[in-house]
């Protein structure tokens, strides 16, 4: 797919020519020049939703000199020879203390005075901004329009306010990237508008690398996000939305504060997320909070206890937009950061011994969260122009694939490490690429990794590989590396064993030999971080000290990091299928919502979702796909690959859930009964999880992570409906919440629909109608709902009905 650097010279010049094209396609979406409807109807999108085959836009189409494909030029690299440059720690961000106080009948929380912030609330500032005199939340952007982009009123409220009362804020802004700024010193200064990503506070001009925040359970925090792009969409340097939304994933939080419920906002407007720390099965498991597992550290040697099961603790998180139809854009651009969280277990102390540390790699010069020793690894792919500006291409609807390796925003570095244990926390960034990644040591022999969690969580019983499992985007593995057993100034690469030739899936795994070879077409595919082992680091918790390698290594790895969750029979079997479309021309349910209102396939998306057998849909985030009726109940699902080659990484928003099989396929010793948030469907494979909803209602979505694939809607939308009779959960979610639909001047909202492969309550559903009283006074309210005509056009209605038809003699069939 890249082009050699020995290729030809009108090779090279035609590969340009096609790339140019395919950056003025993307340019006019970012800026709504033009709609994916209109690219569709002009033939450059085809029926199947990939990009058209022919020379002068496809990277896959016969050249005009060879009966080669055109290709895609590669990034000038300026000279710059690999791990000639340090390692950049991630941005650490420190929270500021909130305050109580009473506002009328109301809890607010008052930053510190000198920062002139307004006050944390419940209900959102757009909701005064409607209901009094608007001078006072006005957008200081425009001459109107609310200052906080949260959607107003009790659908968007921050839930169990009271009883996760946020204790810390932190406030970044995410706006135009600072002067002297590049992946590399021998790289050009990227221009400000070609990376938006975030800084301290309101301070408009953003840095790299991108930032981490240190979380702990028992410490709910208000996250006060402020969007300081250009409000001119012509302004982004030809790629990313200027709405914007933050997803925290894939922490246990409340649907206002999950950031896919298409509350997106603008320039000039914040957004407060409340990320309440709280733990999953809060009130199922531990209601009274006695377990001193499921705790988080107070700062002060102790520990916060906490409700909810231990089993569910999350450590390695991270957050990143989640504006429908621009993710990968907005992500790619640099709206990304680290969360670690912090618990009893998993303390980032590895030298207090009270019986519920377990000691993990870290550091002892703070009560928690020392990351001397315990370091992230935001591992990316990255494509430049000829100037050498940070640039996103389509190759087409398959996604998008880099040529260039970045650790932390920087290009090939390296990093320092003792000759001791070290924790990293790596994560797979990447738009579409798969990793996978391995140590090697200077004789180019394997150096073992100890897997310590997945996606965060904690396995029960670590596990010592050579290579860890493929990585899809967005998947984390935690490994522990023990580098006592190399001489000070040994190197050792971390290595990228997989290789692609599309965005598809990885064409193959090397052997170890030609990766380190590069006997490969894939210019990402090699090393692409070098450790140094040295006598002494300076520390980053206690600034100024130093640390020499003859200190001693208090940090253990236990045999057993935490207990098992039982697979237990479900109240309901759910089979998603991740797909194209059957067929070219396919009827697909009508329009899409927020930002297009395509009729039909060929002027649509080509992925989509097909769920218990009923029809395809693509994402409208105005309709309900999946309903889980009441908190508490457990569900298996089976992802299922329907598109045939490609291979796509699963999402699920909120819960986390236990792997259960691959349909016959062999689980791998780090998937057996592991606790994740993304799954790989395997080329033409499935994969089956548990998983159980709670806590918190409200609207959640599952998706492909393939950002691309996400991006052309293969995403469906879930909700999970509080319980009526329990006080602590919010009245307002025993139903389908409406669909907030933002513009800068404000949001409105539009009435969902229920889709029949949605409803449990539905007559035709497997496994799901109601028995009891409150079951069939759940089920009525439901289904009022689901009968109601919510804002669509006429067409959807009629398509309704021809739905129901179909249902109705395929029962009589049967």
């Amino acid at each position: 797919m890249y082009l050699k650097p020995h290729a030809s010279r009108r090779r090279k010049k035609e590969a340009q020519n096609a790339r140019n094209n395919r950056a003025e396609i993307v340019k006019a979406l970012s800026q709504g020049q033009v709609s994916r409807r209109e690219l569709f109807k002009w033939g450059i999108f085809t029926g199947l939703g990939t990009l058209a085959n022919v020379n002068g836009l496809s990277p896959f189409a016969t050249s005009a000199y060879a009966a080669v494909p055109t290709g895609v030029p590669g990034s000038p690299t300026f000279g710059a020879l690999p791990f000639t440059q340090p390692m950049p720690r991630l941005r650490l961000e420190e929270p500021h203390d909130l305050v109580p106080r009473a506002n009328g009948g109301e809890t607010e929380l008052a930053f510190p005075s000198y920062l002139e912030e307004p006050a944390a609330r419940r209900l959102s500032y757009h909701t005064d901004f409607n209901a009094s005199d608007r001078r006072d939340y006005r957008n200081p952007k425009f001459s109107d329009g609310p200052m906080e982009g949260r959607p107003p009123g009790e659908y968007f409220a921050h839930q169990r306010w009271l009883e996760y009362l946020p204790k810390k804020g932190f406030i970044m802004t995410l706006g135009r990237l600072d002067d002297g700024f590049s992946f590399h010193p021998n790289f050009p200064d990227q221009d400000r508008d070609s990376v938006w990503t975030f800084n301290s506070g309101r301070n408009e001009d953003a840095v790299l690398p991108p930032p981490l925040m240190k979380m702990r359970y028992g410490e709910p925090v208000i996250f006060r996000h402020y969007n300081q792009v250009p409000d001119d969409p012509k302004k982004n340097n030809g790629f990313g939305s200027i709405s914007q939304a933050t997803h925290n994933h894939n922490a246990h939080n409340a649907s206002a504060s999950d950031g896919a419920s298409n509350a997106h906002f603008f320039p000039g407007q914040f957004y407060d997320y409340h990320w309440s720390t709280t733990l999953a099965r809060a009130d199922m498991i531990n209601t009274n909070a006695t377990d001193r597992r499921a705790s988080g550290p107070d700062g002060d040697g102790g520990l916060n206890l906490v409700k909810g099961d231990f089993r569910e603790l999350q450590s390695s998180l991270w957050f990143h937009d989640h504006r429908f139809f621009f993710t990968a854009e907005n992500v790619y651009k640099g709206h990304l950061g680290a969360l670690n969280y912090y618990s009893g277990p998993d303390r980032g102390n590895e030298r207090v011994n009270d019986g519920v540390n377990l000691r993990l790699p870290s550091g002892t010069e703070l009560d928690w969260g020392n990351i001397d020793f315990d370091v992230n690894l935001i591992i990316s792919d990255a494509a430049l122009d000829e100037e050498g500006q940070y640039f996103f291409d389509i190759f087409e609807t398959n996604g998008f694939l880099g040529d260039l390796m970045l650790v932390n925003f920087a290009y090939k570095p390296y990093f320092e490490v003792l000759p001791r244990k070290y924790r990293f926390r790596l994560l797979n960034a990447c738009m579409a690429r798969f990793i996978r990644p391995g140590l090697i040591n200077q004789r180019n022999r394997w150096v073992p990794m100890t897997v310590i969690a997945t996606d965060g969580n904690l396995m029960v019983n670590p596990v010592k590989v050579n290579q860890l499992d493929p990585m899809g985007p967005a998947e984390r593995f935690d490994v522990v590396v023990d580098f006592s057993q190399f001489p000070i100034g040994s190197k050792i690469r971390m290595l990228n064993v997989a290789e692609h030739e599309s965005g598809e899936r990885p064409k193959e795994y090397l052997s170890r030999k030609d990766a380190i070879d590069q006997d490969t077409d894939d210019p990402a595919v090699g090393t692409f971080l070098e450790f140094r082992v040295v006598d002494r680091v300076k520390s980053v918790d206690n600034p100024g000290k130093t640390h020499y390698a003859n200190a001693p290594d208090y940090s253990r790895v236990p045999s057993q990091l935490t207990e098992q969750i039982p697979i237990i029979d479900p109240v309901r079997v759910r089979h998603i299928e991740w797909k194209g479309t059957d067929e070219p021309g396919e009827l697909l349910r009508d329009e899409c919502f927020p930002d297009c209102d395509e009729r039909n396939i060929r002027e649509g998306f080509g992925w989509t979702v097909r769920i218990n057998g009923e029809s395809n849909h693509f994402l409208n985030a105005n309709r309900v796909s999946m309903l889980v009726p009441r908190p508490g109940e457990t569900e298996h699902w089976i992802l299922s690959n329907g598109s045939g080659g490609w291979d796509h990484p699963i999402h699920l928003h909120f819960e986390e859930g236990i792997t259960i099989d691959r349909g016959g396929r062999k689980l791998s010793a780090l998937e057996r009964n592991v606790r994740k948030d993304v799954w790989r469907t395997g080329r033409g494979g499935q994969v089956k999880i548990q998983v159980t909803f709670g806590e918190y209602g409200g609207a959640y979505v599952t998706h492909c992570h393939n950002t691309v694939h996400e991006d052309w809607a293969m995403l469906a939308r879930y909700d999970v409906l509080t319980d009526p009779t329990d006080p602590k959960q919010s009245k307002y979610h025993v139903s389908v919440v409406p669909t907030p639909n933002p513009t800068k001047y404000g949001v409105t909202f539009v009435d969902p629909e229920i889709l029949p492969e949605g409803n449990p309550f539905d007559r035709d559903f497997e496994g799901g109608v109601g028995k009891d009283d409150d079951d069939e006074k759940m089920a009525a309210s439901i289904n009022r709902v689901a009968a109601s005509e919510p804002s669509t056009t006429r067409k959807t209605r009629k398509s309704r009905k021809k739905s129901k038809r179909a249902r109705r003699k395929a029962r009589r069939r049967k």
